[in-house]
């Protein structure tokens, strides 16, 4: 098990404060599984292509794969994100950009190169959750990546009966069949926006064969 300090900007889909949950993550660095995502594809010679987002939030991903040259569509169901992200993606930054305000079961997805969730699918309701990411499955094309966390089932959260929490065997289906480059259980008492938490969490990073 990988040991660092859980993320303290997480927000749960019931906290309904979203300007100041955007107010508090202005300004930071990409996450941590986002920047191993960018290196694993780095290393491997990956070319920018088209690119989703799911739970795209403050935006700060989304901005930096635009500024790496990708087409990005962000997925997030709340106006406040979306009026955020084109304020910031001014200039040429924007006419890579496709913005969706929807939860991401009910957007389409595009065939794509890469895929990034951060500490965003658990949101998506446990009865529609394996629909959806067959949907992922199907648009994923020949090399491209997935990366992106899911929530276990020792997380504090996971008596919400709207959230999908996993297993480890449960998400390591998810990947089946895919080159897994990053498979981390984190399993230890930190923080969140709302408050301390016991996080159960799996970061991955995936990539298709060609």
């Amino acid at each position: 098990m990988r040991s660092r300090q859980p993320a303290g900007d997480v927000v749960t889909e019931t906290e309904t404060n979203w300007s100041a949950y955007y107010r508090h993550t202005a300004g930071r660095e990409p996450r941590p599984l986002f920047q191993r995502g960018i290196a694993a594809l780095d290393a491997a010679g990956a070319t920018p292509g088209d690119a989703i987002e799911i739970g795209f939030g403050d935006g700060t991903e989304t901005l930096e794969l635009l500024a790496r040259g990708w087409h990005v569509t962000a997925i997030d169901p709340t106006p406040e994100a979306a009026a955020g992200l084109r304020e910031k993606a001014s200039g040429n930054l924007s006419e890579g950009l496709s913005i969706v305000t929807a939860a991401a079961q009910g957007a389409d997805l595009s065939p794509f190169d890469l895929l990034y969730a951060g500490y965003a699918l658990s949101f998506i309701p446990p009865e529609v959750f394996a629909a959806f990411w067959e949907r992922v499955r199907a648009a994923l094309g020949p090399g491209g990546w997935l990366v992106f966390n899911v929530f276990g089932v020792k997380d504090t959260w996971a008596s919400d009966p709207l959230m999908t929490f996993l297993d480890r065997a449960q998400a390591e289906a998810l990947v089946a069949g895919l080159e897994v480059v990053v498979f981390d259980e984190q399993d230890e008492d930190g923080n969140s926006f709302v408050g301390p938490k016991h996080w159960h969490l799996f970061d991955v990073v995936a990539r298709a064969p060609r």
